[in-house]
């Protein structure tokens, strides 16, 4: 039950009563004599209350040494615990934002006046009691922990707290973003398989990624749902975000057990990359007043075109240096110091406000280039991999470069199911090498419909990209597969999004393609097939992979060796590698992930809507496919058709 009321905290005594009659060993209060107790310790009985009153008694048990069991009703549901005092893993404002959060659909929230309440069903008081009572016997055992009860069917569920997301005043504040915390000292960090790039640790089973995440009343991944039409086993582990549509984390494998792990490892990434979780960001200023000695040019990361941000389909405002926006603190691997980015580059999800100014969005920033890893290098390795792989189809597709085939592994068995699945569903599976300067092997997929005049849907296109040039076709064949599937079932429940006539004014104006579907659902035209012939003119047959990266993959016996290699070969190109450590101190501590964020000025940056696409200043775009014998001359950049990109 909800509404607005101010009396909401002056409990009717229904529950309270049925509280004391248990015969409870701590005393049973309602919410004002608690607030007026000082270092009591007491059960506090709430049948009415708001997220407000949450928050204070949370902040008395902290200020005054006080130990508060709180109980109370919301509709048919009472809670008990979890228990409040100083130390304790979450306090109650953060368990009723995150339960609000979690509930999502039209349930209100960030509205701290928003009553709460119910009324406390007789036959479901002896469990309430029964748990008030095991809690209050062994408070430091059920630390953090919250018990719901249906009082309609008399069901019981356990759950477990943690602070907010972005910390608490009260029981996690963050501290202050400064130069120092962005500290980065190299370790070495051994592999125990020297062919596969992840170290071991027994915390991120499938069972211990679920247990430490999952939790369909407190989040942080409210569900894990499975998609069975798919041509690969496909599972969405959805997260408790600031935003009401909810994003997710993905994982695509042979069985849903597998992929249901990657599934929940995204949704760690997914979880740490949207805003910051383990510090405060502290810093605020124009470019113009912090300074390069302090941070990055924004505009070493790509401008928009001179009138994008005029047009009616822009989120952003105009960059120039003098916008005022907040910074955090990475390390530069090229300068060997921290270094200050914009933290909306270094963050996709933040509020357009905050603190009570408007911050500018002059980027519309997406998760590209954010790792997660079981050490900070781990983390930053797997970023860096991903702006590689999206730099290398970028700098393909902008400039038109013919690159050279690869053939599908014959010895993978997940490449040839997908081949075989392919097959029957009448495409053909394409493979070019996209590699380019940062020395990382790199590949573009293309699923590709063999009749060209049929109505089915032409192509799809993915990227991968990993010192294990299998590793990199694996993943952009899987991310391919996948869009089939996905299309297929936006066809089904979607079908406006794939109208033929809308899609047609997409291919004839380009500033129509505003969303990430849009760039896959353009290019299932048969008309648009002229837009990627570059790939299937002169790419010449196609060519085993050993052929086409000599050498590789080379055995790795230290992630650490490889991440200093791999970054002093982007600095000695003429960019830089800068991460920001955006690991999640909760997850952290009961995983062992880290997650971070890769910047690379000079790179080609993935970005969705058109026109909000970013590739003025980077001459790399113009000079590299030229460098690499791809392209007869240095092209000019108004030469470029710079048509919409059609990556997933």
């Amino acid at each position: 039950m909800s509404g607005t009321a101010r009396d909401a905290g002056h409990a009717s005594g229904l529950l309270a009563a049925a509280l004391a009659d248990a015969g409870l060993a701590w005393p049973v209060l309602g919410l004002d004599a608690a607030l007026e107790a000082a270092g009591q310790s007491a059960v506090v009985a709430l049948d009415r209350w708001t997220p407000d009153q949450a928050v204070a008694l949370s902040v008395h048990a902290w200020r005054t040494g006080a130990a508060l069991l709180p109980v109370r009703v919301d509709g048919s549901t009472a809670l008990v615990g979890p228990p409040l005092h100083r130390g304790a893993p979450a306090c109650l404002g953060c368990v009723e934002a995150e339960r609000l959060a979690t509930a999502g659909g039209r349930t209100p929230r960030g509205q701290g006046d928003l009553v709460l309440g119910g009324l406390a069903a007789p036959t479901a008081m002896p469990l309430v009691a029964a748990l008030a009572a095991d809690a209050l016997a062994d408070t430091a055992r059920w630390a953090g922990t919250m018990w719901a009860v249906r009082t309609d069917d008399g069901t019981c569920s356990t759950h477990r707290a943690r602070p907010r997301r972005g910390g608490c005043p009260t029981c996690g504040p963050l501290p202050e973003d400064t130069p120092e915390l962005a500290r980065f000292v190299p370790a070495a960090r051994p592999l125990p398989d020297p062919r596969r790039l992840r170290q071991d640790n027994p915390a991120t089973t499938r069972a211990g990624l679920r247990t430490a995440l999952y939790d369909w009343r407190l989040g942080p991944v409210a569900s894990v749902s499975r998609q069975e039409t798919y041509p690969l086993a496909f599972v969405g582990a959805a997260v408790v975000g600031d935003r009401e549509e909810r994003d997710a984390g993905y994982g695509r494998a042979l069985t849903f057990a597998d992929a249901e792990r990657v599934a929940l490892f995204e949704a760690v990434e997914r979880m740490a990359g949207a805003a910051p979780r383990g510090r405060r960001t502290a810093l605020r200023g124009s470019f113009a007043e912090i300074g390069p000695r302090r941070a990055v040019d924004p505009a070493r990361f790509g401008l928009y075109e001179p009138h994008a941000a005029d047009l009616p389909e822009a989120r952003i405002t105009r960059y120039t240096p003098d916008i005022v926006t907040d910074w955090v603190y990475g390390w530069s691997a090229g300068e060997g110091r921290a270094v200050a980015v914009p933290e909306q580059m270094a963050y996709w999800g933040l509020p357009r406000r905050r603190g009570g100014a408007e911050a500018s969005a002059f980027v519309l920033e997406t998760s590209s280039g954010c790792g997660v890893g079981n050490s900070l290098e781990e983390a930053v390795l797997h970023g860096l991999f991903e702006v590689a792989e999206r730099d290398a189809f970028l700098m393909a597709w902008y400039a038109r470069t013919p690159l050279a085939q690869v053939a599908p592994p014959d010895d993978d068995p997940l490449v040839g199911h997908c081949v075989d699945l392919l097959d029957a569903l009448g495409y053909d599976l394409w493979l070019f090498d996209s590699s380019n300067d940062f020395g990382v092997p790199a590949v573009v997929s293309l699923v590709l419909c063999r009749d060209a005049a049929s109505a089915a849907p032409q192509a799809f296109f993915a990227a991968g990209a990993h010192p294990d040039p299998r590793e990199a076709i694996r993943s952009a064949v899987v991310e391919a597969v996948v869009s089939v599937g996905a299309v297929a079932e936006t066809a089904r429940t979607s079908p406006g999004k794939l109208d033929r006539d809308r899609l047609l004014r997409m291919l004839d104006e380009p500033r129509e393609v505003v969303s990430m579907e849009d760039h896959t659902a353009l290019y299932t035209l048969p008309e648009a097939r002229t837009r990627y012939d570059f790939l299937l003119a002169g790419s010449g047959p196609p060519l085993p992979w050993q052929r086409v990266w000599p050498g590789s993959p080379r055995p790795v016996r230290d992630l650490g060796a490889l991440l200093a290699e791999t970054a002093a070969r982007v600095v000695q190109a003429g960019m830089d590698v800068v991460f920001v450590d955006q690991s999640d101190p909760v997850v952290r501590d009961a995983l062992g992930l880290h997650a971070a964020k890769v910047l690379v000025p000079g790179a080609l940056p993935m970005t969705f809507g058109h026109v909000h696409r970013r590739t003025r200043g980077l001459p790399r775009l113009l000079d590299v496919p030229w460098r690499l014998g791809r392209l007869p001359a240095r092209p000019r950049y108004q030469d470029l058709a710079l048509d919409p990109h059609p990556f997933p």
